[in-house]
């Protein structure tokens, strides 16, 4: 899949900051333990993208998409850099993205796909995000959320324990 640089346009978006400074202690019930599996690499830039897009087409997640194909692979196979995919019936349901630095995990992307939206997963995905992002054992946990994002979001975020650092005002590529 491709997307053409001229159907695109930059729009000012309110972009929240958040961090994790304790580990929740949650536990998911085992109805809904999630089948949650770390994608091998090398991960090629096509199947990655057909997740991100797949799970952010709605949300406006475009970057990725505009990313030239050897600047991706570099970044999505980089060693600091660990997706998840999740299951769901054996399907593929959506994805988690998570950048190791030295004092902190950032849970970079996560997300269903749309036929999983609204069927009571994502409180349990977020939780298993969560759980495997504290088990880096990073100092903290951040992540970001933008107002393209799912309206609930920042409030979900912060019912989870993520605590608001800071907003700015970003310019975002969105389809025309």
């Amino acid at each position: 899949m491709t997307i053409e640089n001229s159907h695109i346009s930059l729009r000012p978006v309110q972009v929240h900051f958040l961090e994790m400074h304790e580990q929740p202690i949650s536990s998911i019930p085992a109805a809904f333990a999630l089948d949650f599996q770390l994608w091998p690499k090398p991960i090629s830039v096509e199947a990655y993208r057909n997740f991100y897009y797949g799970v952010g087409r709605q949300w406006y997640w475009l970057d990725r998409m505009l990313m030239e194909d050897g600047v991706l692979a570099e970044k999505i196979n980089a060693a600091n850099v660990d997706i998840y995919v999740l299951h769901i019936d054996g399907q593929p349901a959506g994805f988690a993205e998570f950048v190791r630095e030295k004092d902190y995990v950032e849970i970079l992307y996560f997300g269903l796909l749309p036929d999983f939206i609204g069927k009571g997963y994502g409180h349990y995905f977020l939780q298993t995000v969560i759980a495997q992002a504290w088990s880096y054992h990073p100092h903290h946990v951040q992540l970001n959320t933008c107002e393209l994002d799912h309206p609930n979001a920042l409030h979900i975020y912060r019912k989870a324990g993520f605590q608001l650092v800071r907003t700015d005002l970003e310019d975002r590529k969105i389809l025309r």
